[in-house]
């Protein structure tokens, strides 16, 4: 306790300052020690830079009974019954005996009445002499050193305590069986998945057994409960860094301190992206298409959402730069899509600074071209540390929640049956689009913050009417030849063939002619539209736009990468329903023994014509009809003279004979 009079000394660092004087007004004078210069403070703020410990008392007035020490130890912050009651009992014979030196100095014996008339007092009181029976009449000596010390202690009830249990005792643990714990501990329990604490005090048992033996000393090895209570005394922020690891203890432990130090609207402005809990359908087929990613790009300081990427390709550079190019244009061909919008969202421009975490799309050479190309700044959060960004975090969380039941990806219960969103999907990409559009603009901006009562809107607003406006950049070809997917295709005379699409003009066969008759390079494609590639000349180090010659389904609207390849494969599969494969083979297979079929007719042509060739040579006709080309068994036999029949048995001298005979 101090008071604002004579003989008050303040130290600040290494010097003191005396209380002078009070001005009356709520201000008082202090003069230095070292060279009298006289200060003049405000009582209110040098009351308050002694709470915050700027100006430490070094002494007290002279007239106090208290003593020179103020830095008195407060009362603990949890008190057990017994230790209440027992400063309740002691706070009674000292409260009596200062009221009775009040008046004049007591002797031993008047002191003890007193000390009979508070225990008398005590006792009447039926509750407390029951609860607290074990308590006993003190002896004035006893009341006396409870004076004293509630003196010396700045008057605080927590020196009446008894102090045998705040009392650290030595260890009686050998010096050397210290260390040895010690060691154990720190090599085989301290360490990533370290043995148990059980099997830590085996170890310390085993290893003073075998320094006995070798050193002939008798060390005693300590109890479980022992071992047990120092791993307890470790820090569980150390033993979670060594056992489990870095990541977990920083992710267990971690704190905040003052958060987001960010003063205006774009001056930070976070990036993520997700996979979105739905399945969606084909707006013109009606195929599910699966799951798109979203992402999102927000305001720290206010919590606004500035822009919002939908498709289905995944984390990219080419997502991250459309998402970046939608939070830079104006909102207003959005908000005219909605049905009678209540808020204009009027989020754009470029940010100051861009805050993403450690993803391969935001390490890349081209993602860094686009911050510097917008002047924009980048933060990269550090690993596994998703709380450095946690308003966007946040807002993905409510974006998942804001989607409907149907087609809604659920997490697995055991012992239940999965619901398959592929089959239960009912929303088009399309209305998707639409409906998270609305959420970001006219549901998110007016939910209200439970910590700060505000909302995004009203923190936009503000800030935007007292900021200048938003800086919006003049030419945006370079960002949108970075939105593109890169591929590296050849370049000939039919133009560039991409995912079965020819892409083709006559700029470009042009170059082809003058540069050579077939290129190998780079092109660049947006995968929401397939209308057109950019195709890169590489002597000129130029970029050129190439369009689609002749899309491979007729649809007048801009198809995408995701549309193509559904496309492809329903129809693929409705082949296979309709066994075209199966067809396909079974007329090739068809074909191919219609072909063996004329090739055999035409050997056995060429085989008659041998034979005609040979009709000189004999007298027997050796002409074969076509007829006869079909098998030996149906050949008719052959017509003969009667002259012939009886000069046969000369010509051929032995028995003829049949395939057909047994």
């Amino acid at each position: 306790m101090i008071t604002f009079g004579r003989g008050l000394v303040l130290r600040s660092g290494e010097r003191q300052l005396e209380f002078e004087r009070d001005l009356g007004d709520g201000r008082v004078q202090f003069k230095y020690l070292d060279n009298f210069e006289v200060c003049t403070f405000r009582m209110s703020k040098l009351y308050q830079g002694i709470l915050d410990r700027r100006y430490i008392p070094a002494h007290v007035p002279a007239h106090s009974e208290l003593s020179v020490d103020t830095q008195s130890q407060p009362l603990p912050a949890v008190l057990t019954e017994q230790q209440q009651a027992l400063i309740t009992f002691r706070m009674c014979f000292v409260r009596a005996f200062i009221e009775d030196g009040k008046s004049a100095p007591r002797t031993r014996t008047q002191r003890a009445l007193i000390c009979q008339q508070v225990w008398d007092v005590w006792n009447s009181n039926e509750t407390l002499r029951f609860k607290h029976r074990l308590l006993k009449k003190p002896s004035v000596a006893a009341v006396e050193v409870w004076l004293r010390k509630f003196r010396q202690g700045d008057a605080s009830p927590y020196v009446l305590l008894d102090q045998r249990s705040f009392v650290v005792r030595p260890k009686r643990v050998d010096t050397d069986v210290e260390a040895l714990v010690d060691h154990v501990l720190a090599t085989h329990y301290l360490k990533l998945n370290g043995v148990s604490a059980k099997k830590a005090h085996g170890i310390i048992e085993t290893q003073i057994k075998q320094t006995n033996q070798q050193q002939g000393s008798s060390l005693a090895a300590p109890s479980e409960s022992t071992v047990l209570r120092r791993v307890q005394s470790i820090p569980l922020y150390i033993c979670d860094l060594k056992r489990v690891g870095v990541g977990y203890a920083r992710n267990q432990w971690r704190y905040s301190l003052k958060g987001d130090q960010s003063t205006r609207i774009l001056e930070r402005v976070e990036i993520d992206h997700t996979l979105l809990d739905i399945w969606v359908l084909d707006p013109r087929t009606g195929i599910p298409l699966g799951r798109p990613w979203i992402t999102l790009v927000i305001d720290r300081f206010s919590g606004y959402l500035l822009g919002v990427y939908i498709s289905f390709y995944g984390p990219s550079v080419a997502t991250v730069a459309s998402a970046i190019k939608e939070s830079i244009f104006p909102k207003d061909r959005y908000t005219e899509m909605l049905r009678s919008p209540q808020l204009a969202w009027t989020a754009m421009g470029c940010a100051e600074t861009y805050v993403v975490d450690n993803g391969l799309e935001f390490h890349a050479q081209q993602f860094q071209r686009i911050a510097w190309e917008l002047r924009s700044d980048l933060i990269y959060n550090p690993v596994r540390s998703p709380w450095y960004k946690s308003s966007i975090e946040r807002t993905i969380m409510e974006a998942n929640r804001a989607l409907p039941l149907q087609g809604k990806v659920h997490r697995p219960l055991a012992n239940a049956v999965r619901i398959n969103p592929a089959k239960s999907a009912a929303i088009t990409f399309d209305d998707l689009c639409t409906c998270l559009i609305e959420w970001a603009s006219q549901v998110h901006p007016l939910r209200i913050h439970p910590k700060t009562l505000v909302r995004p809107w009203d923190l936009w607003e503000e800030q935007r009417s007292s900021t200048p406006p938003p800086a919006l950049p003049t030419n945006l070809s370079g960002l949108e030849l970075m939105c593109g997917l890169g591929a590296q295709r050849r370049v000939d005379g039919d133009g560039v063939f991409f995912n079965y699409l020819r892409f083709n003009s006559v700029e470009l066969q042009d170059y082809r002619r003058e540069h050579g008759s077939a290129l190998r390079t780079e092109i660049r494609f947006n995968p929401e539209d397939l209308r057109q590639i950019f195709v890169q000349l590489p002597k000129a180090r130029s970029w050129l736009t190439v369009p689609l010659q002749r899309s491979m389904f007729a649809c007048d609207q801009p198809m995408s990468l995701m549309q193509l390849q559904v496309l492809r494969a329903e129809a693929g599969r409705k082949l296979t329903k309709a066994n075209a494969p199966e067809m396909f083979e079974t007329a090739l297979i068809s074909l191919s023994e219609r072909w063996q079929e004329a090739t055999r007719r035409g050997v056995r042509k060429r085989q008659d014509k041998t034979l005609t060739r040979l009709q000189g040579m004999t007298s027997v006709p050796l002409t074969l009809t076509a007829s006869a080309t079909s098998a030996i068994s149906d050949t008719p036999p052959l017509e003969l003279s009667p002259a012939m029949y009886e000069a046969l048995p000369e010509v051929i001298p032995f028995k003829t004979f049949s395939l057909d005979e047994d």
